[in-house]
C-alpha cells in the first residue's frame, strides 16, 4: 500500500462525480438544430416553386456529441471498474492494521476524507502522531 494509492483513493470518487455531471450535460443538451426555408417544387405542378420549412442538425456535430457520450459511458466504466479494485485493496490493507486507534486514522483519513489535523483533534492528539503513524504503517506494507 502507498500514499499514493491512498491518495487517488480519495479522490477518484469526486473525478467519478464529476464526469457523471459531463455526461448528464451531454445528454440534455444536444447539439442545436438549425431552421430555414429551402426552395422545393409544388408536386402537383412540377414548375411551380414552393418554399418549404426544415429543421435539423448538422450530421458532423451530431457524430461528434454521440462520440462524446459514448467516450464519457466508457471511461465512467472504467473508472467504477478501478475504484471498486481500489476500494477491495484498501480494505484488505484495513484488515491487517489490528491496532483500533491506527486503524480509526486510516478510516478517518482516506474513507471519511478528512485532513490529518481534522483527525488529531477528533482523537485528541498531535498531528504529528497521526503522520508517524501513517508513515509507519505505509514502511510495512512497502517491506
Amino acid at each position: 500500500m502507498t500514499k499514493k494509492l491512498l491518495r487517488q483513493y480519495r479522490y477518484l470518487g469526486e473525478i467519478i462525480r464529476k464526469d457523471e455531471e459531463k455526461l448528464k450535460y451531454y445528454k440534455q443538451n444536444p447539439p442545436n438544430a438549425y431552421m430555414g426555408t429551402v426552395q422545393s417544387s409544388n408536386r402537383e405542378f412540377p414548375y411551380q416553386r414552393k418554399s418549404v420549412e426544415v429543421c435539423g442538425c448538422e450530421v458532423k456535430d451530431r457524430k461528434i456529441w454521440k462520440q462524446k457520450q459514448y467516450e464519457l459511458i466508457k471511461k465512467l466504466h472504467e473508472e467504477r471498474a478501478r475504484l471498486e479494485r481500489m476500494k477491495m485493496e484498501v480494505d484488505m490493507f484495513l484488515t491487517t492494521i489490528y491496532d483500533s486507534r491506527d486503524r480509526l486514522i486510516f478510516e478517518y483519513l482516506y474513507r471519511d476524507g478528512m485532513t490529518q489535523q481534522e483527525v488529531a483533534e477528533k482523537l485528541y492528539m498531535d498531528r504529528s502522531t497521526v503522520s508517524k503513524v501513517v508513515d509507519r504503517y505505509l514502511e510495512k506494507s512497502l517491506v
